[in-house]
């Protein structure tokens, strides 16, 4: 162990300056490293390769340290094997060569101590269910012996057999109904734990197989609709992955909570196919297809709701693509958001070895980075790369030299050392504190707690220590021991290292960082640990409300102040924290605070050389400019709402409505000098979720979902024309009258009573049109109409049930009408109403006003104001037909602009 912690720890001494930060402090820079993929051990460990087997670990530990990297998650079980010393399954074949055969030494514990060594945390990676695959074997056999459970327990397994290109295959995993499945798992985990200090435990997707048929653990369900369950069977079965992930959970929370648990499900979860699920939990649906939750019956945010995990790593696996319904950008950032709602982590994972990936340009991962970074919130961004071997092998030609990924994102994206994102949910205390800090040439030695990792800084004589702030660019080495090795400096890695000449150009510093990320005050070499003044919160003040944009200030002597942002007063439930140097934060660099919430607020000193001094507890509220109706997730909402929002101070604001979360697809939006908004009539459609969000000068609310109630509406009737067997004019369009919460209308005229459908003219609008163009405008096929001639016309909306499924009304009654080509009707104003000056008059306050473009759809809605009268100024010049509705009865003129 003392050879061990001798080693180059972080290998990364040199001047603050020396480095372009990332501005990273905290990241989880992580990688997926599996033997099964041949990432590590390459091949099996024989007696005759371990001390190889150990170089080549080790040499990736140093790449991943050298290019700051700072997790792995490694692969201890595929499919119910052990990478490890397993106390109830068998050795894997592929560690060993052959299942149920030790390897000469032990592949995960000697990962673990060299990681750790260098300052990497250890994740084990499990795969829950899965015992075959008939492409790898149809079983074990004798290999294992009764640590197989087709010998000791084949009543756990299910074995499903199916047809692939005309072979058939079987997969079998064990059944996650069964109870003694469900403590097994949660004993692997138990087992892990007490043998190897792991830092987190991480499960993928393989949960249910992807589809196994219903009768395959109808027993099972049987017996629990037998005992009174009441669940379907899907959701039965995500209720047994979700039982699972809870004990699991429940266990590793209550044996060693400081360990990080995880799942990396597929990448859409919640999503566009699924909007009834996301309603249920009250977010937005991811953008794209979920296939795993009706497949593989798996549920993310159900653990994400009910905090049975700490962070999720989702499978992304897709390149920035805007529009796309695979969007990493879109997809990333609603996990993030996701993160935030739940307060835990996301980390997002991305596939190295599928062929887009290694096509892609380097610059796309930087990009990529980059988005979840400006989605965090937290200081909790984080990326998982699968598999290792192609992150660190993988190579382009970039700025006339060949890089591979792993150089590219040190040297572009990941400059500096990065500690994990501290877990702000557990309730933490500092558990002690750095003393003793000494220096022997290169060796560095501190006393400190027990259990916690060490952070160290180099630090330049030329900035004082009452300056040093622990900014990242200082921060060298994160060690799990109490003493480290000064690397020497090396040619090959000029930006590592120290000459000798220049060891005494530095002063070193040391801070605790504790298993949940905590970091506390850094104490230098030969200092006297002194204790620190108590902060008081200055602003804001307990109990009270702060601006929309405040600053939270505090008195104290430190330079470094760490701030708590929590939603309890005993500041368990913690959202965020952040490290601040000086005694005061902008309310924006903390937090996105929701109005007229509680929060509570407390500030810790991390002066240097100084224990922890923490302040009181402050409760405050903030009056955030935010839409206050409708809330968000409100359902049942009427089709014209009225939107309502903070006071503007008589600056103008800006309502966007639009069908998507990202506020693209605008539906609709308007401008208006008043801090509320009907939305008119024949605009949103029924069983619609929409977004909606408010600017006024240069702030802008959160954007808030809404669903508008179920709308089913009648079969459609007819304005033109007005009688069956009325005439019809050339400068006349066909007209029904209009319906509230259509998704669509269809209208069709022909010459014939059956409406062909390549010989009729058909319109139909999704933006709530009512009408054709003109009828000298129309074809039938490819002919126009005939003066004289009788046609038929029909009409029919759609629109969506409760289910969002689309559904049609009945056909109109069929009218009959004669085209008349030669006439035409007044379009300078019927029945009073009148276009003069860009204004359109009916005569009567409150008249709908339906404006329509010449290809029949609607362009411009409102009611007549005192009046009488509506401005028509935001039309661009054209032809429009103005539909105004006076007491109940509609009339339309044709205008020109």
């Amino acid at each position: 162990m003392k050879r061990l912690s001798l080693i180059i720890c972080a290998a990364i001494i040199v001047a603050c300056s020396a480095l372009t930060a990332s501005g990273q402090k905290h990241e989880h820079r992580a990688v997926w490293m599996s033997a099964f993929v041949g990432d590590w051990p390459t091949s099996p460990i024989l007696a005759s390769n371990p001390n190889a087997h150990k170089n080549i670990c080790n040499n990736n530990l140093d790449s991943l340290q050298r290019n700051h990297m700072n997790a792995i998650y490694y692969h201890v079980r595929t499919m119910c094997d052990a990478m490890y010393n397993s106390a109830y399954e068998p050795w894997s074949n592929y560690v060993s060569g052959t299942r149920g055969v030790e390897p000469p030494f032990d592949p995960f514990a000697y990962l673990i101590e060299n990681a750790h060594a260098r300052g990497i945390e250890v994740y084990a990676w499990l795969n829950p269910y899965r015992y075959i695959n008939s492409i790898y074997a149809e079983g074990y056999g004798d290999a294992g012996g009764d640590k197989n459970y087709e010998n000791s327990h084949p009543d756990w397994l299910i074995k499903w057999q199916y047809s692939d290109g005309g072979s058939t295959r079987t997969w079998t995993i064990l059944n996650p109904a069964l109870e003694e499945v469900k403590q097994r798992i949660v004993d692997i985990v138990a087992d892990i734990m007490s043998k190897y200090d792991i830092d987190g435990v991480v499960f993928d997707d393989y949960f249910y197989q992807s589809g196994l048929p219903m009768s395959y653990d109808a027993t099972q369900y049987n017996a629990y609709k037998s005992a009174g369950g009441t669940l379907s069977q899907a959701d039965w079965r995500r209720e047994n992955v979700n039982d699972m992930v809870r004990r699991v959970n429940a266990y590793i929370k209550s044996t060693k909570p400081w360990v990080r648990f995880g799942i990396g499900p597929a990448g859409v979860a919640c999503g566009t196919n699924q909007s009834s699920v996301a309603k249920n939990y009250g977010i937005e649906p991811c953008p794209g297809s979920d296939w795993q939750y009706n497949s593989i019956f798996s549920d993310p945010i159900a653990w994400f709701n009910e905090g049975s995990i700490d962070f999720m790593s989702p499978q992304v696996y897709w390149p920035i693509s805007p529009g796309s319904s695979t969007d990493y950008q879109a997809i990333s950032e609603w996990w993030y958001k996701m993160a935030d709602k739940f307060n835990r982590h996301a980390y997002i994972s991305q596939d190295l070895s599928n062929s887009s990936s290694q096509a892609a340009a380097f610059s796309e991962f930087s990009k990529e980075i980059n988005v979840t970074r400006n989605a965090d919130t937290k200081a909790a961004s984080g990326t998982v790369y699968f598999p290792w071997k192609s992150l660190k092998s993988l190579t382009q030609r970039v700025d006339s030299k060949n890089q591979t990924l792993l150089n590219y994102l040190r040297y572009n994206t990941f400059q500096n050392v990065a500690l994990p994102p501290i877990v702000t949910w557990v309730n933490t205390t500092c558990p002690g504190q750095v003393t003793n800090v000494s220096r022997s040439g290169r060796t560095l030695t501190w006393n400190g707690p027990d259990n916690v990792k060490f952070t160290v800084y180099a630090v330049p004589k030329s900035l004082s220590q009452a300056a040093f702030d622990k900014n990242e660019q200082c921060l060298k080495l994160v060690t799990y021991a109490k003493r480290c090795e000064i690397p020497a400096y090396n040619a090959n890695y000029p930006e590592f290292g120290i000459a000798d000449a220049d060891l005494d150009n530095y002063n070193y510093a040391i801070a605790v960082l504790d298993r949940y990320g905590n970091e506390y005050s850094a104490v230098f070499e030969g200092a006297t640990v002194k204790q620190s003044e108590k902060p008081v919160i200055t602003y804001p003040t307990n109990g009270g409300k702060a601006g929309a944009a405040f600053n939270f200030t505090w008195t104290g002597s430190s330079l470094v102040y760490e701030i708590a942002i929590a939603t309890d007063a005993q500041m368990k439930n913690t959202l965020v924290k952040r490290e601040v140097t000086g005694n005061s934060i902008a309310s924006g660099d903390v937090y996105d605070f929701d109005a007229d919430k509680t929060y509570y607020c407390q500030v810790a000193t991390r002066e240097n050389n100084a224990s922890e001094a923490i302040s009181d507890v402050v409760a405050f509220s903030v009056d955030a400019f935010h839409i206050i109706s409708p809330t968000t997730g409100a359902t049942d909402c009427e089709d014209d709402l009225t939107i309502t929002w903070s006071a503007t101070n008589g600056v103008a604001s800006h309502l966007v409505i639009c069908k998507e979360v990202t506020m693209e697809n605008v539906v609709y939006e308007a401008t208006v000098n008043a801090s509320q908004h009907q939305v008119p009539a024949y605009t949103l459609s029924g069983n619609v979720t929409y977004y909606a969000q408010v600017t006024a000068g240069d702030v802008a609310s959160k954007v808030v979902s809404f669903t508008v109630k179920n709308i089913v509406p009648s079969k459609p009737t007819f304005v033109v024309p007005a009688t069956s067997g009325a005439t019809v004019y050339n400068n006349q369009c066909i007209e029904i009258n209009p319906a509230r919460g259509i998704t669509q209308s269809r209208i069709e005229v022909s010459a014939k009573t059956t409406f062909p459908a390549r010989t009729s003219y058909i319109v139909t609008s999704t933006n709530f049109g009512f009408k054709t163009a003109e009828l000298q405008n129309a074809k039938l096929g490819s002919s126009a109409l005939v003066d004289g001639t009788t046609y038929y016309a029909r009409a029919k909306f759609s629109y969506y049930d409760e289910s969002q499924k689309t559904k049609d009304t009945e056909y109109s009654d069929i009218v009959e009408f004669v085209y008349n080509a030669n006439g035409g009707i007044n379009i300078v104003g019927v029945g009073g109403i009148r276009f003069a000056d860009g204004r359109i008059s009916t005569g009567k306050a409150d008249a709908d006003v339906m404006v329509y473009g010449a290809d029949g759809k609607l362009v411009l809605a409102g009611r007549t104001g005192a009046d009488g009268t509506l401005s028509l100024n935001p039309l661009q010049p054209g032809v429009y037909m103005v539909k105004c509705t006076i007491d109940g009865k509609a009339q339309t003129i044709k205008i020109v602009k």
